[in-house]
């Protein structure tokens, strides 16, 4: 089974475990030559040398220090960079969250619409006539008329809207504009096959 990779450290990390490391190895000198005797030729050689080995890991202390240095520097300009791509980001997140509420507002704006058309509809519908006196009922092809009117209007600010966002990218808002206004479209339709029908059955009107 081989073996996994070990992953290999972040420079700031690196940099603080060889200080660490180094600045422990660097006590444990100058601990050991404080508590050396001093009291032979031997011991003095010994002590000489372990100045010597202090020295050397002082500068290795040094070093680590400088490396551990530019490695904070690195990770705060990484830092800044990354602070800066969100603030980037914030700032698009929220004209994009502004975008889209203006759209919505014009969706719901539409939805208030498509439900006044469908009670006024309703209202027509409700009323009880027989085909004669629906044939005969002026007001009613009036209405009909209005209503239709009303339609087409709505339909023409749903298609803006609906255009307005795919353009945006929010084309999920779009599918639900078109949506609604196929609704529209389908109902409109049915209002004018009735006004045709009543057209038709309407008693020509004889010349004078």
């Amino acid at each position: 089974m081989a073996a996994r990779t070990k992953p290999e450290e972040a420079p700031l990390v690196a940099a603080a475990e060889a200080f660490d490391e180094t600045l422990q190895r660097f006590a444990a000198l100058a601990n050991g030559l404080r508590k050396g005797s001093l009291d032979s030729q031997r011991n003095l050689e010994r002590a000489a040398e372990a100045l010597k080995e202090v020295a050397t890991c002082e500068e290795e202390l040094q070093a680590h220090a400088q490396a551990l240095m530019a490695a904070l520097g690195s990770a705060r300009d990484a830092q800044q960079a990354q602070a800066e791509t969100v603030r980037v980001r914030a700032l698009e997140i929220q004209a994009r969250s502004e975008d889209l509420a203006r759209l919505m507002r014009g969706f719901e704006a539409i939805g208030k619409d498509a439900s006044a058309l469908n009670a006024s509809a309703q209202q027509l519908a409700a009323r009880k006539r027989t085909p004669d006196e629906m044939v005969k009922d002026g007001q009613l092809l009036a209405g009909l008329d209005e209503l239709q009117e009303r339609m087409t209007a709505v339909l023409t600010a749903g298609e803006t809207l609906a255009d307005e966002a795919r353009a945006a990218d929010f084309d999920d808002l779009a599918a639900k504009v078109d949506s609604l206004r196929q609704q529209i479209l389908a109902a409109r339709n049915k209002i004018n096959l009735l006004k045709e029908a009543l057209v038709r059955a309407a008693p020509p009107v004889r010349a004078s």
